[in-house]
């Protein structure tokens, strides 16, 4: 457990070295402003019929879905890419190899880093949410539930991560890699938008997983189904990772 710690703290290292991080996760917190901003002025034009309370009580929540489906698996694709087909294609993976740590525990520290740096943004771009519709007059209505959200939501988004490091195991490039696993999930969301039935049964369907849990909760049987869906999922893409990684010479 120490050696896979120690080397979860040299994967973070490394990502937080990467300024784009940075430079993307402020770009994502002025884009929530930005919002709330955008509702307020036009609430002005329109003559200010409504309070600002009425209008900016929700924009935690009404955030979540640039959160969950654009924000967070864009930094994911960027992350994974860095930390597998990044450095296999500079050979800088070796040095990683050389550490008295195993191949299992070098790629699942490499995924717990890439989700740890989404939690991160996550809990950074809601508190940016929470804090603007505060100070402009919001109020504090649905911040809670959509606290709440969130937390559900990483589940879902764990599954997601180890998506994307099994896609980092079969291309080689990181430019091709970026590409592949942007398409796939854009496929994948498409299908799910558009053909319900399908949507039901891919892990992408579930990235709002709070909805399942908040407001009209499902009978009990019927969310054990999903969770078993989802958990199937997430042992896949890990098994099936790991699997590709630890055949590769680095």
């Amino acid at each position: 457990m120490q050696q896979f710690l120690a080397n979860l703290k040299n994967e973070c290292f490394k990502l937080s070295k990467r300024k784009k991080y940075l430079v993307l996760l402020i770009i994502g917190s002025a884009i929530c402003v930005a919002s709330a901003l955008r509702i307020v002025i036009a609430n002005y034009i329109t003559g200010g019929g409504v309070s600002r309370q009425a209008v900016l009580g929700g924009l935690t929540s009404s955030n979540l879905l640039f959160f969950l489906m654009i924000f967070l698996p864009l930094m994911a694709i960027m992350a994974s890419c860095d930390l597998f087909v990044g450095e296999q294609g500079d050979h800088t993976i070796r040095f990683s190899l050389m550490r008295p740590v195993g191949k299992g525990k070098l790629f699942f520290s490499k995924a717990v880093a890439v989700f740890l740096l989404c939690v991160v943004d996550l809990a950074v771009m809601f508190l940016v949410s929470a804090l603007t519709q505060v100070v402009l007059g919001g109020g504090t209505g649905g911040i809670l539930s959509s606290l709440g959200a969130c937390l559900l939501d990483l589940i879902p988004l764990a599954v997601l991560i180890l998506f994307f490091c099994l896609i980092n195991q079969l291309v080689k490039g990181p430019s091709l890699t970026v590409l592949l696993c942007v398409v796939l999930y854009v496929v994948f969301i498409a299908l799910g938008t558009y053909m319900p039935a399908i949507g039901g049964l891919l892990f992408t369907g579930y990235l709002r997983w709070h909805n399942l849990w908040i407001g009209v909760t499902l009978p009990f049987h019927s969310l054990l189904s999903r969770i078993g869906l989802l958990a199937g999922y997430g042992l896949v893409f890990g098994c099936g990772g790991f699997l590709l990684f630890e055949r590769k010479e680095g």
